[in-house]
């Protein structure tokens, strides 16, 4: 397993792709993941840049016009109940799916969208687990009712993105691109573990899988929402890539061993041969990237799962 690095780290930090590359080469990344942060003007001429380097994945919406955040604002997802947006949505995934055919990159990371709960519980729970109260009956009042409001609302919106995931699952085989379901930050998006089972379980599985991302599992797991155990011990065999970052608190994409993941019980049970992705905030610097590899490097080599540094990192 070699280690990449999402673009994530060069967004605000370089004024073009070819900075963030030849700095990321500098302390031995030669792979890579186009993020949702990749604008059509970042992208000019980046074939010209592919004999040094590889992409191993895209991460929609890339190119990001519209932004993510622009299609999270008017339910532009795949998950829209609007067939209009959905639409949109599904186009947008098309863009990415049509550029990683055009740079041969083999893999699309998906976010399936999300339900539409009819107030925000995400801001008070964090603020309260913030707060050290985590235990408290208020809190787990307002987790019962987050998780009632979520459930009551969620069968339309888990159909929405399994229609949509048959056109895109049909789209990405014409093109020869496989589509990655990722976990998401917050409870409200999709998937659930029993949601990624039902949507994994639809999908042809040779093209479509699950990425798994660490940080976003962690952060659910501490706020008591979803056990991070499942993820791993559900899905492991259906893995095709993995997003490692570190998480404090409940603040996540750190550089690994600048948190308090637990690695140990994470990294053994990821099958060999995936996609293995640092995403890496660009608050951090050069040698902070550079010692979340080496800290990722030391823990794959206690276990059986093989990993390979990036040249020139011990």
């Amino acid at each position: 397993m070699k280690l990449g690095l999402s673009t994530m780290w060069g967004i605000g930090r370089f004024p073009t792709l070819r900075e963030f590359f030849k700095e990321a080469k500098q302390f031995g990344f030669a792979r890579f993941e186009l993020n949702h942060g990749v604008t059509s003007w970042m992208l000019v001429g980046i074939e010209n840049l592919l004999d040094s380097l590889t992409i191993t994945s895209i991460h929609e919406p890339c190119p990001a016009d519209p932004s993510v955040e622009e299609l999270g604002r008017q339910d532009l997802l795949i998950s829209s109940l609007d067939p209009g947006k959905r639409k949109q949505g599904i186009q947008a995934v098309k863009r990415s799916i049509e550029l990683a055919s055009r740079l041969s990159v083999p893999l699309v990371i998906v976010h399936p969208g999300r339900v539409n709960v009819e107030r925000d519980f995400e801001t008070p729970l964090r603020a309260l687990y913030q707060e050290g109260k985590g235990g408290t009956e208020e809190y787990q009042s307002l987790l019962t009712r987050y998780r009632e409001e979520r459930n009551q609302l969620s069968a339309p919106h888990l159909e929405a993105v399994r229609e949509s995931l048959k056109e895109l699952s049909e789209f990405a085989s014409q093109k020869g691109v496989r589509l990655g379901l990722e976990n998401r930050f917050y409870y409200h998006e999709i998937p659930t573990p029993d949601e990624l089972e039902a949507l994994l379980g639809d999908a042809p599985a040779e093209w479509v899988g699950f990425w798994y991302d660490v940080g976003h599992g962690e952060v659910l797991h501490r706020l008591g929402l979803i056990p991070q155990t499942e993820w791993l011990s559900r899905f492991s065999p259906f893995i095709i890539g993995v997003h490692l970052h570190d998480v404090k608190g409940i603040q996540d994409h750190r550089p690994a061993g600048l948190g308090t993941v637990d690695w140990e019980a994470i990294l053994p049970k990821l099958p060999p041969h995936i996609v293995a992705t640092c995403e890496f905030q660009s608050a951090f610097s050069a040698e902070e990237i550079a010692s979340g590899v080496q800290f990722l490097t030391r823990q794959f080599s206690r276990h059986t799962v093989p990993v390979r540094s990036p040249h020139g990192i011990p």
